[in-house]
């Protein structure tokens, strides 16, 4: 199973580092999950990148229908009581902001629950930190190789 955090998800609708590795990830044989909140924050991230000129009107509309037609593909992890409390623990043990550690107690709770081992894929060193410290495999989308 493989987790995307949110600054590896949006790498699969905007061609930036780590592109080409998201896409493999995705594309591969294990299944791909992330947490419900990443629907929000990838349309605030794409709007953003709009908004700053780093995409053009046809490229932000383009990748927001890409980004609609795959969401029901990914394995979405809600935010239940018991995910909202573990990312509250996770913030009071490493400098996490709020939706990383949601991201983190997402992956913690998906990787419980299946019973099975999970890679977390982000671009943030800090949460992939946090996320080696609490035993997961981590993956950093922009530094490591595409195989």
């Amino acid at each position: 199973m493989i987790y995307l955090d949110t600054s590896a998800l949006i790498k699969r609708f905007v061609n930036e580092k780590g592109s080409a590795l998201v896409e493999s990830l995705i594309r591969g044989k294990e299944a791909v999950a992330t947490a419900k909140i990443a629907y929000a924050e990838i349309f605030a991230g794409l709007t953003r990148k709009l908004r700053e000129g780093n995409v053009s009107k046809a490229q932000y509309a383009l990748a927001c229908r890409q980004f609609e037609r795959e969401w029901h593909a990914y394995l979405r992890v809600g935010l239940e009581e018991d995910v909202l409390l573990l990312a509250r623990d996770l913030i009071q043990r490493r400098p996490l902001r709020g939706y990383d550690a949601v991201h983190l107690a997402s992956a913690l709770r998906l990787k419980i629950g299946l019973d099975e081992e999970l890679t977390f894929a982000a671009a943030d060193g800090r949460l992939l930190k946090a996320a080696e410290t609490e035993k997961l495999r981590s993956l950093n989308v922009e530094t490591a190789p595409v195989s």
